[in-house]
């Protein structure tokens, strides 16, 4: 910490990496365990599907009225494995699978295992849904007229109501739906199904988008393109003083190529082909947020209406990275003008120029 003399500004500055944005990637998926069995034929004992990879979500479908009745196995013909994508994201009482793989046959035997309640199936859907409602209720009552911050309401509701959790397990549900939105706690998993849950009950097109270690959000039904959100990201499990959240917003409606100078955010096996869209539907530029080249200004402009807003987050993203390296220097001079007197914390971004100050810090985050 340090104190400015002039103006008694109290100032946290935080090693992001090693406070914040210490995510684990989300090594804490549901897990996949492979077997190697030499037999000659597949077993004939279990249901069969045919996987049409040309109408995958037939095949989808099918195998999810299996998945409804608790089938403990599965025969699936398929030419590729089998992933956690190919699941529908609605099949929260899935807690991992198994796959055992047989010589000189193009058969797979899925073993499935489910969550100790799996049985309460139907009751946990109608809290899920009653979960939902609830966020898409208060969504609304916003009346914000346009598709654009509808999806903002739901990605600053999720990350409200909902706590990371690093540990695994069993029967937690912190991969699902249901332990985002009922429970309140979850792993990257359960982030992005409840966010898709809640976004397709609004009519919008979104995709599970998954690398080796991570998953996050594609939407697809805004008019500029594609734009890719990481709700976990963005979601620091950090509250101010008064006990109101930090809610940031790096990672809302980004280009592909922005999403992808992250760690743990190349799509596994290139199955995202889509185009890089335009930067329109950036949260920075949509807010009115982004600070153009030389413009000290309009920081200072967007600060005072961020300010004057009651946000305890002031965020910015900068078009030039000399005026991003001043960020700091012109914060600190427009709040002791404003007379704020409370410890904040500096927050950066450099591989988007993104700049946080965090008002009403606590004395330690943990």
């Amino acid at each position: 910490m340090k104190r400015r003399a002039a103006d008694r500004i109290l100032i946290m500055i935080l090693i992001v990496t090693a406070v914040f944005a210490s995510f684990p990637g989300c090594t804490a998926r549901k897990t996949i365990i492979e077997k190697q069995e030499k037999l000659s034929s597949e077993p004939e004992t279990v249901p069969y599907i045919e996987w049409d990879e040309q109408n995958e979500q037939a095949s989808q479908k099918e195998l999810e009225n299996y998945l409804i009745k608790l089938t403990p196995s599965v025969d699936i013909k398929k030419s590729s494995e089998l992933k956690w994508r190919d699941i529908c994201t609605d099949c929260f009482w899935v807690n991992n699978f198994s796959v055992m793989t047989y010589e000189d046959t193009d058969y797979k035997t899925y073993n499935f295992f489910y969550a100790d309640d799996a049985d309460e199936n139907e009751k946990m859907k109608t809290q899920i849904e009653n979960a939902a409602d609830e966020i898409i209720s208060a969504v609304k009552a916003m009346n914000n007229g346009s598709e654009w911050e509808d999806i903002l309401a739901v990605h600053d509701e999720l990350i409200r109501r909902t706590e990371f959790v690093t540990e695994e397990k069993d029967g937690d549900h912190s991969h699902d739906t249901y332990g985002a939105l009922v429970k309140r706690r979850a792993v990257c998993q359960g982030y992005t199904y409840a966010f898709s849950y809640i976004l397709r009950k609004l009519g919008h097109i979104c995709t599970e988008i998954y690398s080796d270690e991570h998953i996050w959000t594609k939407i697809e039904s805004l008019s500029s393109g594609e734009k890719y959100i990481d709700l976990t990201w963005d979601d620091y499990n950090v509250s101010d003083t008064r006990g109101k959240e930090y809610i940031h917003h790096e990672y809302f409606c980004l280009t592909k190529d922005e999403m992808e100078r992250f760690d743990d955010h190349t799509p596994e096996d290139d199955y995202d082909t889509e185009e890089n869209s335009s930067a329109g539907d950036n949260y920075f530029r949509k807010k009115n947020y982004y600070i153009k080249k030389d413009d000290e200004l309009g920081f200072r402009a967007c600060a005072l209406e961020q300010f004057k807003e009651e946000k305890n987050l002031l965020e910015f993203r900068f078009e030039s990275k000399e005026d991003y390296d001043k960020a700091g220097d012109w914060m600190m001079s427009i709040l002791g003008e404003l007379g704020y007197t409370e410890s904040y914390y500096e927050y950066r971004k450099p591989e988007l120029l993104i700049y946080c100050a965090g008002l009403y810090a606590p004395d330690q985050t943990e």
